[in-house]
C-alpha cells in the first residue's frame, strides 16, 4: 500500500537520497543540511538567518546552531548588514567556497548517476512535479 502513496514515495527516496548525500560529504567533515546553506548563502551573496529558515524550512534554533557550526567551522561569518543594523548577514569564507567546491564534487557522482537513469525531458518534468509538490506543501503549512 505505502508503495503507491506519493508521501512515502517522497519521503523514502529523501531519506535515501539524504543518507547518500551525507555518507559521501562526511569524508569532508560536513553535512548535506550544512552544504544546503553554504549554497543558498553562495548563491545569494549572503544571507540572512530569516531567509535561511525560510529557504532550508528549518527552525529559527536549527538555523542558530547551523550558523554557529559553519562559523567554527570558519565556512561563513556573520557581517553586519549596511542597509539594517538589526540584521546579520552569513557570508561565506574562501575555506567555504573551497569546501563547497569539494562538496559539490561528490554530490556530481550520485547526481550523475540519476541523471544517467532518466531523460533531459524526463527530468524536466520530475523537477516541474516536484515544484509542484513543494508550492501546495509549503501552501497548506501557511
Amino acid at each position: 500500500m505505502a508503495d503507491d502513496m506519493l508521501l512515502f514515495t517522497a519521503g523514502s527516496l529523501g531519506r535515501l537520497v539524504r543518507r547518500i548525500v551525507n555518507r559521501n560529504l562526511r569524508s569532508i567533515g560536513i553535512t548535506s543540511a550544512q552544504i544546503s546553506a553554504l549554497i543558498f548563502i553562495e548563491n545569494n551573496n549572503g544571507a540572512s538567518q530569516k531567509e535561511i529558515e525560510e529557504e532550508l524550512n528549518l527552525t529559527r534554533a536549527t538555523v542558530s546552531a547551523m550558523t554557529d557550526s559553519l562559523e567554527a567551522m570558519e565556512l561563513a561569518v556573520r557581517e553586519k548588514d549596511f542597509s539594517d543594523a538589526r540584521v546579520r548577514r552569513i557570508v561565506i569564507t574562501e575555506k567555504g567556497r573551497t569546501l563547497l567546491a569539494r562538496a559539490k564534487k561528490l554530490m556530481d557522482e550520485t547526481e550523475d548517476a540519476l541523471r544517467s537513469a532518466i531523460s533531459e525531458e524526463e527530468k524536466a518534468t520530475y523537477i516541474a512535479i516536484c515544484h509542484r509538490f513543494k508550492n501546495i506543501l509549503e501552501e497548506s503549512l501557511c
